[in-house]
């Protein structure tokens, strides 16, 4: 999940400038590998604190709820998200994303604890 993270982060600063400059959008739909990056986030920790998910069914209900976290912070931006859209280039179209992912990491962490591990 790490090498994700700093593989998709390093791309979407590389190359999203020049999506944003043949689409006109300040975050085109085109570039997913920032989603890739943040959606990595969200599931850093989840090995080590999941090793008490020893049934596949709470594997497949970790990953659909880390999914579903990431894409409804994703969505709707709570702050600072959307303020951090606003950042040059893809370092916008990224920092979004992450900091999305760092949201439904810290849900979907206490939401193990909670569930599994506990």
């Amino acid at each position: 999940m790490a090498a994700l993270v700093l593989v998709g982060s390093a791309a979407c600063v590389k190359f999203a400038p020049a999506a944003i400059a043949a689409t006109g959008k300040t975050d085109p739909r085109e570039v997913v590998v920032d989603e890739v990056a943040g959606q990595a986030v969200t599931f850093l920790a989840v090995p080590f604190l999941a090793a008490g998910a020893s049934s596949a069914g709470q594997i497949w209900v970790i990953a659909a709820a880390g999914f579903g976290l990431f894409r409804l912070f994703d969505i709707a931006k709570p702050w600072p998200i959307r303020r951090l859209e606003r950042l040059p280039e893809g370092w916008g179209v990224l920092a979004d994303d992450l900091m999305a992912g760092v949201y439904a990491w810290i849900v979907l962490q206490v939401c193990i604890r909670l569930f599994v591990a506990g």
